[in-house]
């Protein structure tokens, strides 16, 4: 069996569904410390209904609470009132300590709407707080940082060989999630990558309105109908203009390499058309050029590079 296969990402969209439907936490003006009483207890535990309170536990002769707590006041004061953190003495408020179960120190409660919602024990990393706090403190973060996690996932199967199966965990993906556009935007980058063009124009098409993410690909697209029929293969075009680099042949081929994600082969080509014929067809390499800039992502160094190149042919 492969080392990767689509079994192991139903946990994934599991998660994503799981932060998709947090609901967000209240904020307030200003990040809260306060330091937990017998006499307000009780607000605190009210008050987590709108806001998630961090109970932190700790005593005066525990070194590692006094390490962690710059920690926990620095993530308080930068989540800005998304939290607030309850410092509990543990040797000063014993009852507290008992109701919430403590049996070590440091030991963090986190309750949000009235419930106890997760607990850590033990010394902890800034790191590791963050990811323990996001999912209820932060869950657009923590949706958006699982996110990535499954597309470099879905990346490494594809350059690993294990395409249908990348293919077939983000077309799952959409299904449930339609409006996820990376997710779209990986999937017609794969079709079109294994030449599937049809597929991965139809996938593009679910989508009708202008977003970010699918830019890119409807204006490869736009590339393909700039040209006049022809039915060569990028390998066809690629032996000839190798053999006799013809105008149509360089034009022909960067568009179509371009539209097929091999945009610095596409943009030597054209470039090579501006050198050589920038006259043809009342220069159209120029434009050329300028339309598959629009398909590299904003701010991309090779549209940098080439348009320099450009500049430099044309004065």
């Amino acid at each position: 069996m492969a080392p990767w296969n689509s079994v192991q990402l139903p946990p994934i969209k599991e998660t994503l569904k799981t932060y998709l439907s947090a609901q967000e936490s209240t904020v307030q003006d200003n990040a809260s410390i306060i330091d937990v009483t017998e006499q307000n207890i009780q607000q605190l535990l009210e008050g987590s209904r709108q806001v998630p309170v961090l109970f932190d536990f700790w005593a005066s002769w525990c070194q590692p609470c006094q390490q962690m707590a710059p920690l926990l006041e620095k993530l308080a004061g930068e989540y800005q009132g998304k939290f607030v953190l309850a410092k509990v003495n543990a040797d000063e408020q014993q009852n507290i300590a008992a109701q919430f179960g403590v049996r070590s120190l440091p030991s963090l409660k986190l309750v949000y709407q009235g419930q106890l919602v997760s607990e850590l024990d033990g010394a902890q990393t800034e790191g590791a707080l963050r990811r323990w706090l996001a999912p209820v403190v932060d869950p657009d973060a923590a949706q958006a940082e699982q996110e990535e996690q499954f597309l470099e996932q879905v990346r490494q199967a594809i350059e690993a060989g294990h395409g249908e199966q990348a293919e077939q965990a983000l077309r799952q993906t959409l299904q449930e999630q339609p409006d996820k556009h990376a997710f779209r935007a990986l999937l017609v980058e794969y079709l079109l990558g294994e030449g599937r063009v049809d597929e991965a124009q139809s996938t593009l098409a679910e989508v009708v309105e202008d977003v970010e993410e699918l830019r890119p690909f409807r204006a490869r697209f736009a590339l393909l109908d700039k040209l006049e029929g022809g039915n060569e293969t990028l390998r066809d075009l690629a032996a000839r203009i190798d053999n006799d680099p013809a105008p149509a042949d360089l034009h022909a081929y960067g568009l179509r390499a371009a539209a097929a994600g091999q945009f610095e082969a596409g943009l030597e080509a054209l470039l090579t058309l501006l050198r050589d014929h920038p006259d043809y067809q009342d220069g159209v390499a120029r434009q050329a050029l300028l339309e598959v800039f629009e398909c590299l992502p904003k701010g991309d160094p090779m549209a940098s590079r080439y348009r320099r190149k450009m500049f430099t042919y044309l004065h």
